[in-house]
């Protein structure tokens, strides 16, 4: 790792490129996305990605030692450091009181058929989430849970940083893949899963369902759930009870139900 240059403005080009990546368009166009956080950016290292800029905030990384050794762990890398002014470092970090640490990385090829999935994998596919926290929480429970992959067509880029952050870096630990819109069904049925569809018109509960073998979860939009041609396609459709007055559940408790029992069933089979 090169020595760190010094960024005092808020209008230093290298801020304002750092800022541009919040913007889906600006990811697309650079191939870049940023990581926010040492837990965040140590997990993206260990899973083998490597930075291109590392911005510190000298007193916050001082005073965390989580942060020290994520900056530690940089070092090897060939990443440009910027030790940044209170200032800039405002302008460029989602939280202010976060370890101070934000890296620049390269976004993955995620393809679909780059996917190493086994002979009876458990995957988890998710269609339209658009709010990056929902999809943050969705990557947490397929971590939790071991899923083979997790796939995703439409909604929120999944290299949002509030996803990155609301995923606690198991962004980095989920084997992923994204897909144009339309592609995902067909993937599915290629890849010989059986489909089990979320819905609250469900007309099965999931510990009705077999949930061994060659598998895929799908859960849909927070607002329209999956759409009819995803319900139609389905081998099933499966139902989440519940006993109180709401009729739904948040999209990433529900695929935490789901992948629950599926590894339940399979651990007792």
């Amino acid at each position: 790792m090169a020595e760190s240059t010094r960024i005092e403005s808020v209008d230093n080009p290298k801020v304002k490129d750092a800022v541009r990546l919040r913007d889906r368009r600006s990811r697309r166009k650079t191939g870049r996305f940023l990581v926010e956080g040492a837990r965040e950016i140590s997990r993206a290292l260990e899973a083998g990605h490597r930075p291109i800029t590392v911005f510190v905030e000298p007193r916050l990384v001082s005073a965390s030692d989580d942060g020290a050794r994520a900056l530690d762990l940089c070092r090897p890398t060939d990443a440009r450091v910027f030790e940044l002014s209170p200032r800039a470092w405002a302008k460029v970090a989602l939280r202010e009181d976060r370890d101070g640490l934000v890296a620049v990385f390269p976004i993955p090829k995620a393809a679909l058929d780059d996917l190493a999935l086994g002979s009876a994998p458990l995957v988890l596919a998710v269609i339209d989430v658009e709010k990056p926290g929902n999809l943050g929480g969705v990557l947490r429970s397929a971590d939790a849970f071991g899923v083979s992959a997790l796939v995703a067509e439409g909604g929120t880029d999944i290299w949002n940083p509030n996803v990155v952050r609301a995923s606690l870096g198991s962004l980095f630990t989920v084997p992923l893949a994204t897909a144009p819109a339309g592609e995902l069904l067909p993937w599915m049925r290629s890849a010989g899963l059986r489909l089990v569809a979320a819905s609250p018109d469900g007309e099965t509960r999931p510990e009705d369902v077999p949930l061994d073998g060659p598998v895929a979860i799908v859960v849909g939009s927070e607002e329209r759930g999956l759409d009819a041609s995803v319900l139609d396609a389905a081998d099933v459709r499966v139902r989440i009870p519940m006993r109180g007055s709401v009729d739904s559940l948040n999209v990433s408790v529900s695929a935490g139900v789901l992948l629950y029992e599926a590894v339940r069933q399979r651990s007792s089979r």
